[in-house]
């Protein structure tokens, strides 16, 4: 992701203190979010710039009321540029149960207007870490036609442009130099690195004008006290536990 950064950004990849190791089911992906907002808080308080989430399952909203800087993710930002480049998107994913969360932000952030009918749509058969792996080293052998197989279904119901529904995929398609569906003409977007992008915009914004997000009833900034006490009784309860 480097290469892709304007000169003088940076980029630094933190990961949670722990795991639900599990990523298709709402519960697991919950208790998730919890870990991944703990490092987005202790990211503004070394004095980062912005956050990042790098995971279409994520808690956007809930991260950007409790921060002061940049809160960007994987989806929301490449939902956004997709407005740019075409009239309906959709997003190909990994997994029914991935696709089921990803719609649900499609329509949470207001897009479905701007989407097609059944805008997410997984692979067949799902990925697993067998695919993933091999698509390090040759995502052209099964993933791309996994994943062909699904972006034409959404060509054909009205996508002009395709989101790639994994953190992990999007590079590693640009990488090798995979940007359009078969030849339909029709874009296929690493979200990751577009999103990446749209952060810098973000950064670049609050730089130049101050503004970084709202403070009326939505995104306004709770009470630092008030959460941090949240914080530890929600950690003294998991220890508990």
């Amino acid at each position: 992701m480097n290469p892709v950064l304007a000169a003088g950004n940076e980029i630094e990849y933190r990961f949670c203190d722990g795991s639900a190791n599990f990523t298709r089911s709402s519960y697991a992906e919950h208790m998730n979010s919890v870990l991944m907002m703990d490092q987005a808080i202790r990211a503004e308080e070394d004095g980062f710039d912005g956050v990042f989430l790098g995971c279409w399952n994520d808690p956007l909203w809930e991260t950007r009321e409790v921060l002061s800087i940049p809160v960007a993710s994987v989806g929301e930002q490449s939902m956004l540029a997709a407005m740019a480049m075409g009239h309906r998107f959709a997003v190909v994913t990994v997994s029914r149960k991935t696709a089921i969360a990803i719609e649900r932000d499609v329509l949470a952030y207001g897009f479905g207007e701007r989407a097609i009918a059944r805008p997410v749509r997984s692979i067949s058969p799902e990925s697993d870490g067998g695919l993933l792996m091999s698509a390090v080293t040759d995502p052209v052998r099964e993933f791309i036609p996994r994943f062909e197989q699904a972006a034409l279904t959404c060509i054909a119901d009205g996508a002009d442009v395709i989101l790639v529904g994994c953190a992990y995929f999007g590079p590693l398609l640009r990488r090798v130099g995979y940007t359009h569906v078969a030849d339909t003409g029709v874009p296929v977007v690493d979200s990751t690195t577009v999103a990446i992008k749209y952060l810098e915009a973000m950064i670049g914004i609050a730089r130049t004008t101050s503004l970084t997000k709202s403070m009326g009833p939505t995104f306004k900034t709770p009470d630092r006290d008030k959460v941090e006490r949240a914080r530890q009784a929600v950690a003294g309860a998991r220890t508990w536990f």
